[in-house]
């Protein structure tokens, strides 16, 4: 499940992941909320945050068994993470390298610092 992280900079778009990420949250919370903010200028920014109990994602997640299209690409700046779930963190690395953004990983406890670090 998808929890909107609010009060970011304008800029900044986040999320906390809780439980598992499933398809659904992709294709209908996540998915959504980039492509509305994609035209913010300088590029997407984007915070994503694992609570206490994620427990990773569904098989699949990312493309919900459909491929993943658009017919414009999403333009990412960076991607800050901040989890200690190893896994996790080495899936949104790739996707962060498929969108050539800049990703960062952080520790639980450096929230405030990712977030600083995607408004430079």
């Amino acid at each position: 499940m998808l929890e909107k992280i609010e009060d970011l900079p304008e800029n900044i778009i986040g999320f906390t992941v809780h439980n598992a990420l499933s398809a659904n949250d992709y294709q209908n919370v996540l998915l959504p909320a980039l492509e509305e903010q994609s035209s913010t200028e300088g590029g997407l920014r984007l915070l994503l945050v694992t609570a206490t109990d994620f427990a990773g994602s569904d098989i699949g997640s990312a493309g919900g068994g459909q491929p993943f299209r658009r017919s414009e690409p999403l333009n990412f700046k960076s991607i800050a993470i901040v989890s200690n779930n190893r896994g996790f963190t080495q899936a949104v690395q790739m996707f962060g390298m498929l969108f050539h953004a800049d990703v960062k990983v952080f520790e639980p406890e450096q929230q405030d610092a990712a977030v600083t670090w995607l408004e430079q």
